[in-house]
């Protein structure tokens, strides 16, 4: 039979009952029934309630009702199973995932169940400075060239990483590009282990800032000034290798440590050879409120020197007391005083502050005892006053003790062209005891200064600032040798920290 052949004929039937395709009324409820089982697993009850309608109505036999309401009872426990798999795999998946976010506060990972974090952060700031002198200029010629201190540099220039281990257990480490003035040196600035399980309590161990001062507890990236005050720099303790326990409560802090070796080669008493020490801070705020605090706080330090007094340079520097005049830029110090002799320091600070809505007020009061041998004990101190005021209505924030910056509320970028700031800094810092002064003193310049600092901030955003300062410090003499004079200096900074 060819294919297209005129014999082929198409087959008919004669009647429905005849065709091979014909279905019951059963078959189809039948079918129709399976098909929706098959779609609608997860509708199990609405479809065995219809199969008892229609099983009343005569329309299904009670078999095919059993047949029809199994199945889909069976369809929906699979579906239900499948449904428990699937959520199990995910939760799996999402344990062994972390979580990686970009934001404000730098690059952060996370761990799915929180145990273990990572924020990879840092911090650029690069200073422009132009310095009028007449203290290292033909005013003293003793003391060598004009330190005219024009110029640019990276004040810091610092990256890090900090997190959690373990839920409980912190690490930091930062390294700094230390651009000073006379210094393109790297190193670090904070390399610690810590412990936080405790409630409300931290410690730290390794290098760190230990707790004296709260201009020097407060940020870089948060003062209002370029650089800190005279008798902070003096005073306060900065950074050691040794061991801190802080813990606080709603309105107050308390802190200790002690550490051995050498402090912070980078700061303006440097090259002391520190043996061992310990220091506590404590703090209050009676009045802790959004706008509104009042902030009391006290410390305490004792420094012990290597007492092999040989007449070496560590010897001498161990008593040396010295002091920039309010900038980087000029890199010798104009105030500087060395008593020889001195085997250990006992320093004492008080703070007091507060915050009222834009305006912020805060001062700090430092005495310390240089204790001598075969010297009299000599008695020095220092202290300053700081204010400010935001021109856009911003409050400075303030935690566990210590004073943070402002946050714009309408930052650049955002419809708004952020926050201005006003900043004034008065401070005296007088290394001149007279009474111990008549032996075993040498190394004096200036003895006693007295800065102004008037400044402007701008807040960009929370990452960004700039800021402009102009110092004025006058430099006195009680010694002899009557060295004195005026240093100027106008500073900008662009900063950013993340």
């Amino acid at each position: 039979m060819v294919c297209g052949s005129s014999d082929l004929r198409p087959i008919r039937f004669t009647n429905y009952e005849d065709s091979p395709l014909k279905l019951k009324p059963t078959s189809l409820l039948i079918a129709g029934a399976l098909m929706g089982a098959a779609v609608l697993p997860v509708q199990a009850d609405p479809m065995v309630d219809l199969l008892k309608v229609l099983r009343d109505k005569g329309t299904i036999s009670a078999e095919d009702y059993s047949l029809l309401a199994n199945a889909a009872k069976a369809k929906e426990e699979k579906a239900t199973a499948e449904k428990e798999e699937i959520v199990s795999i995910v939760k799996e998946t999402e344990k062994k995932s972390s979580l990686v976010t970009l934001d404000s506060k730098g690059l952060n990972f996370k761990s799915s169940d929180g145990a273990f974090t990572a924020n990879i952060g840092g911090r650029i700031h690069a200073d422009y400075g132009f310095v009028n002198d007449d203290f290292f200029g033909s005013a003293n010629p003793g003391l060598g060239v004009n330190e005219s201190g024009d110029g640019a540099f990276f004040r810091r220039a610092r990256l890090g990483m900090e997190g959690t281990m373990f839920t409980d257990w912190i690490y930091g480490l930062e390294i700094n590009y230390n651009g000073g003035a006379a210094s393109s040196n790297a190193g670090f600035t904070d390399a610690i282990i810590g412990y936080k399980g405790f409630e409300n309590t931290t410690i730290k161990l390794g290098r760190h800032k230990m707790p004296a001062g709260l201009e020097e507890l407060t940020s870089s990236n948060r003062i209002s000034t370029m650089e800190r005050s005279g008798p902070t720099n003096t005073f306060a303790l900065s950074r050691f290798n040794g061991l801190t326990v802080a813990t606080k409560g709603t309105n107050w802090t308390a802190t200790g440590g002690m550490w051995m070796g050498e402090g912070d080669g980078d700061r303006d008493n440097n090259n002391q050879d520190s043996d061992w020490g310990y220091a506590g801070r404590a703090t209050f705020a009676p009045i802790q409120e959004k706008d509104s605090i009042v902030h009391l706080g006290l410390s305490y330090s004792k420094i012990e020197y290597e007492n092999n007094f040989t007449g070496t340079s560590i010897t001498t520097n161990n008593g040396r007391l010295r002091q920039r005049a309010g900038n980087r830029f000029v890199d010798d110090r104009p105030v500087q005083v060395t008593y020889a002799g001195t085997e250990d320091a006992d320093t004492y600070g008080l703070e007091a502050a507060t915050i009222q809505g834009p305006f912020s007020l805060q001062g700090e009061y430092f005495q310390r005892t240089l204790n001598r041998k075969d010297f009299k004990d000599a008695d020095v101190d220092g202290w300053y006053v700081l204010s400010t005021f935001t021109l856009t209505g911003e409050t400075r924030g303030y935690r566990d003790g210590v004073m943070r910056t402002i946050s714009p509320k309408n930052p650049v970028g955002k419809g708004g062209f952020g926050a201005w700031e006003l900043v004034a800094r008065y401070d005296v810092l007088d290394l001149w005891d007279s009474s111990a002064a008549s032996e075993g003193v040498s190394g004096i310049r200036g003895t006693e200064s007295n800065i102004w600092t008037l400044g402007v901030n701008w807040y960009v955003n929370d990452n960004i600032r700039f800021m402009a300062n102009y110092v004025d410090a006058d430099i006195k003499s009680d010694a002899a040798s009557d060295i004195e004079g005026d240093v100027k200096a106008f500073m900008l900074r662009g900063q950013v920290a993340f």
